[in-house]
């Protein structure tokens, strides 16, 4: 299979951990981050949400989740990711 027939998501050449091995609600939290671009998702295994978060795990705002998951690996950290990172969801990090 070529890789631009893949979905965006397998593009990425991931490495996983467990965050939380029971989470509120039941399932665990997983932190996904691809060894190629540098970016890092969390997600619950109860249900699959997926969303974007920087390097301390403070997620990012919904735009950002939605194009980096729309998007397949660049292979390198792309040129907007810094910049990215900077818009969180619910605003500033302390």
């Amino acid at each position: 299979m070529r890789e631009e027939s893949l979905p965006p998501w397998r593009t990425h050449d991931w490495k996983v951990r467990t965050i939380e091995s029971i989470a509120p609600g039941g399932g665990s939290r997983l932190a996904f981050t691809c060894r190629s671009c540098g970016r890092i998702f969390n997600q619950t295994t109860i249900n699959s949400r997926t969303w974007a978060v920087d390097e301390g795990g403070v997620a990012l705002n919904d735009t950002v989740t939605n194009r980096w998951l729309a998007e397949s690996c660049t292979r390198k950290p792309s040129d907007t990711d810094e910049d990215d990172r900077k818009l969180f969801k619910n605003g500033p990090a302390l």
